[in-house]
């Protein structure tokens, strides 16, 4: 009785390289989509956060007889940032310097962990970001006009709250402290805003978000386009329709 042969089906190279080509166009199409639907996500997390940190900002308020806090008090051991408590003798290298964020200013009021003073678009992984501190720490600031521990300012003391900047998406350029240099820029995260420096990012297509004392959020474009160092990070001076003072 003559052997049956049976042979496996298998590709050609030619179905193959289609199949491949398919692949490759489905991939093309699909990674933009992809890509946006992963900035509006970043884009939702971070006014969300914004919310959370000047709601925040206002119970703090309510229970400090109306005062802002100041962006630096010193204290016995060591000196109290907003964004929480730096030890004196620790480490004074930046990128080693410790942070307690649990004696942070508004740590007390949040209603989730600290991811929440965390951008999820903060490039935290370029090879252009210098660290401050051991820890991450916060990607928004307020007005550094409204913390200024010389001249504190009461919550009711601010006019135009639906202009006035609560927090922002912030960072800082730094060409002066190592690894940084003149010759070699780095980006780092930063605690206050300010209209004489360049002191926000816009990493969500361009914009920055802000929520304003009020509580609402708005995306900012930059009144002058960033400076052409980072192009993972954006940053430049605040816009000028954003109120950083009280009055």
């Amino acid at each position: 009785m003559p052997r049956r042969v049976t042979t496996s089906p298998a590709f050609t190279l030619i179905e193959l390289l289609v199949v491949i080509s398919i692949i490759a166009l489905l991939l093309a199409i699909l990674l933009p989509v992809l890509g946006r639907a992963r900035d509006a996500a970043r884009g939702a997390i971070c006014r969300s956060n914004l919310r959370q940190m000047t709601m925040a900002l206002h119970m703090y308020t309510d229970d400090h007889d109306g005062l802002m806090f100041p962006w630096l008090e010193q204290e016995a051991g060591g000196r109290l940032w907003w964004p929480g408590f730096e030890p004196a003798g620790g480490p004074s290298a930046e990128g080693e310097r410790i942070i307690d964020r649990t004696r942070g200013r508004l740590w007390p009021y949040y209603r989730h962990n600290d991811s929440i003073e965390i951008c999820p678009a903060f490039p935290l992984t370029s090879s252009n970001y210098k660290p401050k501190f051991s820890t991450n720490w916060t990607t928004y600031a307020p007005s550094l006009n409204l913390i200024n521990p010389n001249l504190p300012v009461r919550r009711d003391d601010i006019r135009e709250s639906g202009r006035t900047l609560a927090f922002a998406d912030a960072a800082q350029i730094n060409n002066f402290q190592p690894p940084a240099s003149a010759s070699r820029p780095m980006f780092e995260q930063w605690f206050y805003v300010s209209r004489n420096e360049r002191t926000m990012i816009y990493h969500h297509g361009g914009r920055a978000h802000a929520a304003a004392m009020d509580g609402h959020v708005a995306a900012h474009e930059p009144d002058k386009a960033p400076l052409d160092l980072f192009r993972e990070a954006p940053i430049a001076h605040p816009p000028a329709d954003l109120k950083l003072q009280a009055r």
